[in-house]
């Protein structure tokens, strides 16, 4: 079997991740689905990752490895690794993250019987960096309704673990969405694309585990970091909520859901910005103090220079 004939692409965007990245490469070469590809995309790290990445390219020809000579940021990252991608279905998979044995067989078998599911994914327990299981509880995306507006509402109320992104998603569903915005929360903005297009399911058992620790981008809610860890840019301006709340009118103006449902979709939207007002409001501010500080950090600069 080469890469070219795989059913099934996995993709693991990487930066600076050769803490865990053993155990997580380990976990997916040893699924009992063994019909894939391996894509890892470093980001130009600068631990061991890319000692790391080539010892098992080596040992393994389903992995292809691929280093950036800067960073570009996580965002770009995570739609890399899809782009490079060229198989049926596919999975992004974390640095961290630990998927048990038939993780994407029981993923593949649901996407196999029904066509009308665009992504499977099981329930999730969370881990901490030694391994120990953390008292977590994930809402999940479960969303079966034949209703898209339905799927679609859920995704732009929702607010919590996002771990359905690291199931098994039908590529060609995958590659008429915008994927992952640069931005915290851009994941929400590929769901809800997803949405439009199928059903999501949840398997009932408990075959990925997902890594909570310091260097988590999870664990990580200074803005400022989040906006570097996705762009890669430490400059970067920084107005997640617009950001998403602009994708999620932008989804319900480009879809093709009736007149009625769309109405739906943006009387939720209107709720959220009414609801979150001071946090909107604040982002501005926020906004506002960054862009007056570029302006006047790049007059010094041209007086002074």
């Amino acid at each position: 079997m080469t890469t070219l004939s795989a059913r099934v692409g996995i993709g693991i965007p990487v930066y600076n991740g050769a803490r865990f990245l053993c155990a997580t490469i380990d976990s997916l070469l040893a699924q009992t689905h063994s019909d894939f590809e391996l894509i890892i995309s470093d980001n130009a790290s600068t631990d061991d990752t890319e000692e790391i990445c080539r010892t098992y390219q080596a040992k393994d020809a389903r992995i292809r490895y691929f280093r950036s000579p800067v960073n570009h940021g996580a965002a770009y990252n995570f739609r890399r690794v899809f782009e490079l991608s060229v198989t049926k279905y596919f999975k992004w998979a974390n640095a961290d993250d630990v998927c048990e044995p038939d993780h994407l067989s029981r993923c593949a078998a649901v996407l196999d019987a029904d066509p009308s599911v665009v992504l499977a994914y099981p329930k999730s327990r969370f881990i901490d960096e030694t391994g120990r299981q953390l008292d977590i509880q994930d809402p999940g995306w479960d969303l079966r309704s034949d209703a898209a507006d339905e799927r679609v509402r859920y995704v732009f109320n929702a607010y919590h673990w996002v771990n359905a992104i690291y199931g098994l998603i039908r590529s060609d569903a995958l590659a008429t969405t915008r994927l992952i915005g640069s931005y915290p929360g851009g994941d929400y903005r590929v769901l809800a694309e997803l949405a439009l297009l199928g059903k999501f399911v949840e398997i009932q058992d408990y075959v990925f585990l997902r890594r909570l620790h310091a260097g988590a981008s999870s664990q990580n809610h200074a803005l400022a970091w989040q906006m570097t860890h996705y762009t890669g840019r430490r400059d970067a301006l920084a107005m997640p909520l617009w950001q998403r709340t602009y994708d999620d009118f932008t989804i319900v103006r480009r879809s093709r859901l009736r007149p009625r449902a769309k109405l739906s979709l943006l009387r939720t939207l209107m709720g959220r910005l009414i609801h979150l007002r001071d946090a909107f409001g604040a982002e501005l501010r926020l906004a506002s103090h960054h862009c007056l500080t570029r302006v006047a950090t790049r007059r010094h600069t041209q007086l002074t220079s």
